[in-house]
């Protein structure tokens, strides 16, 4: 078996990954069958924008389950998660050789604290020992917020991870930093920043070379649609990406 894990994230080429347990996405599931095997299984969530992360040993035990995150011992489990905006985190141990796939939305942010806490409690791995990728992403480039949702992360993260906009249409909000806020997270609890990587990617504005968009992003799909289509109804209107880890 490798020494390390292998991490990935869909791109928008790929169509999108959105999962419901009581819906059907023949995309995803083609998808996800060639990247599994006979000898690995997908363990996934519906997701809920939460700080909930399961510890399991067999992929059944998430059956029908709603949280954001998964982390195993067992090899034979590939973690996966979904998002187009939100921050895909990635997390292993080669100590303890713990692993796991996390969902950090707005509401999320530090559910990496949560899933290493967990890893800690029911695996005895150590915080220090941690490795962590921030998947790409919606940088602060292109994520405004309202003042109230600016105070929070400044009092609950850190004043850095926010910046008054000056000028332009988005003059009186606040652009959002997720990379900083995580990793101020992590770094209180004691993940090394060494053992941290940010992708500088940006799910909303990164293009590819023949100037087509890389990434799916719920903000830039959806951003002149009605604005009386409903939030589930936006949901179904942009491609949502699939970030895993497999060892």
């Amino acid at each position: 078996m490798p020494d390390s894990p292998v991490a990935g994230m869909t791109l928008l080429k790929n169509g999108s990954m959105r999962f419901r347990w009581n819906e059907e996405n023949p995309n995803r599931t083609s998808f996800l069958n060639e990247l599994s095997s006979p000898d690995k299984t997908i363990a996934a969530v519906e997701l809920i924008h939460s700080h909930t992360v399961y510890a399991i040993d067999e992929a059944s035990q998430v059956q029908g389950l709603q949280g954001d995150g998964i982390i195993t011992q067992n090899r034979k489990i590939i973690p996966v998660i979904t998002a187009a905006d939100c921050m895909p985190i990635l997390i292993y141990d080669p100590v303890s050789k713990v692993f796991g796939a996390l969902h950090s939305g707005w509401k999320g942010t530090g559910i990496a604290c949560d899933a290493i806490m967990l890893a800690q409690e029911k695996y005895g791995a150590r915080v220090e020992d941690f490795c962590v990728i921030m998947a790409p992403h919606i940088h602060d480039c292109c994520y405004f917020i309202e003042e109230d949702r600016s105070s929070f992360f400044a009092q609950n993260f850190t004043p850095d991870c926010v910046s008054p906009i000056r000028q332009g249409e988005n003059a009186g909000k606040y652009a959002l930093s997720m990379a900083k806020a995580n990793l101020e997270a992590l770094k209180k609890i004691g993940v090394p920043q060494e053992n941290i990587v940010i992708s500088s990617d940006c799910t909303c504005c990164k293009k590819n070379p023949d100037g087509n968009y890389k990434f799916g992003s719920f903000r830039r799909q959806t951003s002149s649609l009605p604005q009386s289509l409903s939030l589930e109804e936006r949901q179904k209107l942009f491609t949502v990406q699939a970030a895993w880890v497999k060892w």
